[in-house]
């Protein structure tokens, strides 16, 4: 990841702009709020969203991809920040070493807010803050470690394998 100069974005694009998944793996909802080292984003929980469970909602723990969806929706503006054609890159959630979470579940209808903090880049790394609020609650909150491979097309050409039994079909 490299910071970039900025021009100012008015509207915020749609988060599949920013976002390198597609349905159902895009999980929030939109980006309501960025700036040079932090994004906002939103998410309504419903009985239609990934990973939903009957009489309960979404697990809790779902937060961190909530959380790493958001990161990787800051590097997508700050791409287009930097160049309005820029398209979504892929990138990869390494891991937390702290988690917590003040509740098991995010409750159906709930619109939770996902915040983001760049802390720390060096190159393709960074370490990222998140939260997750109901309001003023906070939910989740975690710090994450992610990569971004300056040469996606390598990386991909590289990592495929002929052996991976979850794209394999039978």
């Amino acid at each position: 990841m490299t910071k970039a100069s900025h021009t100012q974005i008015t509207t915020m694009p749609a988060i599949a702009e920013l976002v390198l998944h597609a349905a159902p793996m895009l999980l929030i909802d939109r980006v309501c709020d960025a700036g040079p080292d932090h994004l906002r984003a939103e998410i309504t929980i419903q009985q239609t969203s990934m990973f939903f469970e009957k009489d309960h909602g979404v697990p809790a723990y779902v937060g961190i991809e909530y959380i790493a969806q958001a990161v990787a929706a800051y590097g997508g503006w700050r791409a287009k920040s930097a160049d309005p054609a820029a398209a979504p890159r892929i990138g990869y959630l390494l891991g937390t070493r702290k988690m917590t979470m003040t509740r098991d579940w995010f409750e159906p209808g709930t619109r939770l807010n996902i915040y983001v903090e760049n802390v720390f880049e060096d190159g393709e790394m960074g370490v990222f803050k998140g939260e997750i609020r109901d309001g003023n609650d906070v939910i989740v909150a975690a710090q994450i470690n992610v990569f971004q491979p300056g040469d996606t097309d390598a990386t991909l050409a590289t990592s495929h394998t002929t052996h991976n039994q979850e794209t394999t079909t039978p």
